[in-house]
């Protein structure tokens, strides 16, 4: 993946998005008036987001993750423990979710959206979401000693404002969301800003008590985004480190996720996610691969 790291989200780094969305909610497709019946996750067709409803699961996995930036390793017994919090809430239209179908190694945070229409088999949506995650050099030097990002700016993450169309089959779901997309408390202003299309199918397979999905994307970052993460600027440059500016890049994705129910409220998953880059992303001298390989094995709690 490109590279990762936890942030905090502010209302400020999230207000202008915000402000948008109700703008565009308010000023577009309006949510559907009438009451629409409660549909079974296993009829596979989009579920109007009426009613209050909520759920929370707690997520604990195992994950060996890599990252495009050379050198950059798990070198800690900590680094491949995850602890996720994930909170999914709907209401009028409104939601708060994270990807049921998708390795968490893989889709990160969770995505905040309304619903602008809600059809038989497929739905618009508007959707905020973390699409990249940054890097802080100074934290990753603390536990390994990489020239190449010694004196490195920090790189933020990239928030997303994105309108996103998903279409249901009879066991599988395709989804692509249209983005403009800022890296956020930068300092490189609006050259940090550009367009993210990302789109994703995932095919479910049950098998005696497994849900097995396989599942394959294709995501395009904007120039402007990816020199961003991977560019070096003239402030940054040093005898190791030249002057570089990053390319528009594509990321093929293909992965197999699978759920096992242990019991009414507790969950075995175990995913693996294979990621191929463009090979240009290979010509910054912070980058020696353009395919990464994740595994994750763990269990989830509802409550």
């Amino acid at each position: 993946m490109l590279p990762q790291k936890l942030n905090h989200f502010t209302l400020k780094h999230l207000l202008p998005y915000l402000v948008f969305a109700f703008y565009f909610t308010a000023t577009s497709i309006s949510y559907a008036e009438e009451k629409v019946e409660y549909i079974a996750s296993s009829s596979n067709a989009p579920i109007a987001k009426d009613a209050f409803e909520w759920q929370f699961i707690a997520d604990l996995s195992l994950a060996k993750t890599s990252m495009i930036l050379a050198d950059v390793e798990q070198t800690q017994p900590w680094d491949y423990f995850q602890l996720g919090l994930l909170l999914d809430i709907s209401y009028k239209g409104f939601f708060l979710q994270t990807n049921s179908r998708r390795s968490s190694i893989a889709i990160g945070g969770g995505e905040l959206g309304y619903q602008l229409t809600v059809q038989d088999n497929w739905q618009l949506d508007v959707i905020l979401k973390a699409y990249l995650y940054g890097y802080d050099p100074v934290e990753i030097l603390k536990e390994q000693d990489i020239p190449q990002l010694s004196g490195l700016d920090e790189r933020e993450f990239t928030g997303g404002l994105a309108l996103r169309y998903s279409y249901f089959f009879d066991h599988a779901i395709f989804y692509i969301d249209i983005a403009t997309a800022r890296a956020l408390d930068n300092d490189q202003s609006d050259n940090a800003t550009g367009m993210i299309i990302d789109s994703f199918y995932s095919h479910l397979i049950p098998y005696r008590n497994w849900d097995i999905y396989l599942g394959a994307g294709l995501t395009y970052y904007d120039q402007a985004l990816i020199d961003y993460y991977i560019g070096i600027n003239a402030d940054e440059v040093t005898n190791n480190r030249p002057l570089y500016n990053a390319d528009s890049s594509f990321r093929a994705q293909f992965e197999i996720y699978a759920q096992y129910p242990l019991s009414a409220s507790w969950s075995f998953n175990v995913g693996i996610t294979q990621s191929f880059y463009s090979n240009n992303i290979k010509q910054s001298p912070l980058v020696d691969k353009n395919k990464l390989t994740d595994l994750m094995i763990g269990v989830h709690y509802v409550f």
